[in-house]
C-alpha cells in the first residue's frame, strides 16, 4: 500500500499561525428556546442566560455548569418577559435589569440568589428606562451605561455605579465615547471596558473606565471593523470582542491586551455565518458565546473559547514518521505512524474542532465523511511531542 507524505510549506503553515490562535469547541445547546438579546453571566463555575426574545419576550433563567455541560433551568426572572436587558454578578448574586417588554422600555432591577435560586426586586436603575445598554462588575460594585430608547428616539452615554451593599444607584461619569447603543463591555481588575455599538453609524472606538478615579481614557481602536450588537468577555488580562454585525453578520474575533493596549485577531466564532445579539461570559480560563441571530434565524448553539490552545504549531519541532493517506480524500483517511498512543484532534482553519480521538495501533482509520469539504488540520500529540498536516476533504 502506498504512503503519500504530507508536508506543510513555511507560507501556508504562518498563515495559519496567524489566523488561528485559541480553539473553539462547541458545547451542550442552550437550554431554552433559539433566541436573541438575551443576557448572561457566571457564578464560580456556572454560567447564566435568560430572557431574550424567540419570536416573543422570554423570561426563563437557565444555568450551564462548566464541569458536566448540561444546562438545568432555574426560577424565572422576576420581572417581565423582555430583550435587550442587561445582566452582570457580584459575588454569589446575579442582577438583570433594563429592557424593552412592549411597554416598551423598563428600568426595573432584579437580584438573583444562586443559593435559594430566588428572584428580589431591587432599587430601580437610575437613568432613564431603556434597552440595549452595557453592564459589567467591577469588584463589589454593579455598571450600567449607554443604551437606547424611542419617542424620540434618544441613546445614552451616562452611566451609573450600583451598590448592593446600599442598594443604591449613583451617577458616574459619562461614558467617554458618544452615546450608543449596541456596545459592548466588561471588565478586567479595577477597569471597565465599552466598545462598538451604533451611534447613527457603527462604531469601533473602545473607551477605560477608571473606577478609583471616576474617569474615562480612550483606549487602542477595536481592531476589527466597526460592528454593533458584538459580544465581549475577559479572561485573566485579556479582553475579548467579537461576531456583531458590520456589513453583514460577522464571526471575527479580537483579543486585547491590557498590558499593551494591542488589538490581535484570534481565531474567528466558528459558525461561518456569523451572529448578531448573541449572550457571552467568562468561567475562569475560558469564554463562551452562544445564542443570538444570523440571516437562518435564531440560534441555541453554544461555544466555548480556549486561549491557551493554539492549532497552529511547528512541524519541525519533533521528527515522527506520518502518512496520511488518501489526501485529497472523500472523507476516510488512514494515518499510519511509527507511534502506537496518542490523541488524534482535527481542526477546521477557523480553530473549530470538528473530531477527536486516541491512536492505539500504528495503523488509525478516521472517518471524517460527515464534515464538510474543505481544508483542515490534524493535530497530533504524543509522547515524543506535537505533529501538525494539512488535510483536504472533497
Amino acid at each position: 500500500m502506498k504512503r503519500i507524505y504530507i508536508l506543510i510549506t513555511a507560507i501556508l503553515f504562518s498563515a495559519f499561525l496567524v489566523n488561528a490562535q485559541g480553539t473553539w469547541t462547541q458545547k451542550a445547546n442552550f437550554g431554552g428556546t433559539a433566541r436573541v438579546h438575551a443576557v448572561g453571566f457566571s457564578i464560580g463555575t456556572k454560567g447564566y442566560i435568560g430572557t431574550g426574545n424567540d419570536g416573543a419576550n422570554k423570561n426563563d433563567f437557565w444555568e450551564w455548569d462548566q464541569v458536566t455541560n448540561v444546562w438545568t433551568q432555574k426560577a424565572n426572572f422576576g420581572g417581565t418577559a423582555r430583550y435587550g436587558a442587561v445582566g452582570f454578578s457580584i459575588g454569589t448574586k446575579g442582577y438583570i435589569g433594563t429592557g424593552e417588554d412592549g411597554t416598551p422600555y423598563r428600568k426595573d432591577f432584579w437580584e438573583w440568589n444562586q443559593s435559594t435560586n430566588s428572584w428580589t426586586q431591587k432599587t430601580s436603575f437610575g437613568g432613564t428606562a431603556r434597552r440595549s445598554a452595557v453592564g459589567f462588575s467591577i469588584g463589589t460594585k454593579g455598571y450600567i451605561g449607554t443604551g437606547y430608547s424611542s419617542s424620540p428616539t434618544t441613546r445614552y452615554k451616562d452611566f451609573w455605579e450600583y451598590d448592593p451593599s446600599t442598594d443604591v444607584w449613583t451617577a458616574k461619569a459619562n461614558f467617554g465615547g458618544t452615546a450608543r447603543d449596541g456596545a459592548t463591555g466588561f471588565s478586567i481588575g479595577a477597569k471597565g471596558y465599552i466598545g462598538t455599538g451604533d451611534d447613527g453609524v457603527y462604531r469601533n472606538d473602545f473607551w477605560e473606565y477608571n473606577q478609583a478615579g471616576n474617569y474615562w481614557i480612550q483606549k487602542a481602536v477595536f481592531g476589527g471593523s466597526a460592528r454593533t450588537s458584538a459580544k465581549g468577555f475577559y479572561i485573566s488580562t485579556k479582553g475579548y470582542i467579537g461576531t456583531g454585525f458590520a456589513t453583514g453578520y460577522e464571526q471575527t474575533f479580537w483579543e486585547w491586551n491590557q498590558t499593551t493596549d494591542t488589538w490581535v485577531q484570534k481565531t474567528n466564532f466558528p459558525p461561518s455565518n456569523g451572529r448578531i445579539g448573541a449572550t457571552s461570559f467568562s468561567i475562569g480560563t475560558k469564554g463562551y458565546i452562544g445564542t443570538g441571530a444570523d440571516f437562518g434565524g435564531n440560534k441555541q448553539d453554544f461555544w466555548e473559547y480556549d486561549p491557551s490552545i493554539n492549532t497552529g504549531m511547528n512541524e519541525d519541532e519533533i521528527t515522527i514518521d506520518i502518512s496520511i493517506y488518501p489526501n485529497p480524500s472523500n472523507g476516510i483517511i488512514t494515518l499510519i505512524s511509527e507511534i502506537n498512543k496518542g490523541q488524534i484532534t482535527i481542526y477546521s482553519t477557523s480553530g473549530a474542532k470538528v473530531y477527536s480521538s486516541q491512536i492505539t495501533n500504528q495503523k488509525t482509520e478516521i472517518d471524517l465523511s460527515k464534515i464538510h469539504s474543505g481544508v483542515y488540520f490534524i493535530k497530533i500529540i504524543t509522547d515524543e511531542g506535537t505533529v501538525i498536516r494539512k488535510i483536504i476533504i472533497q
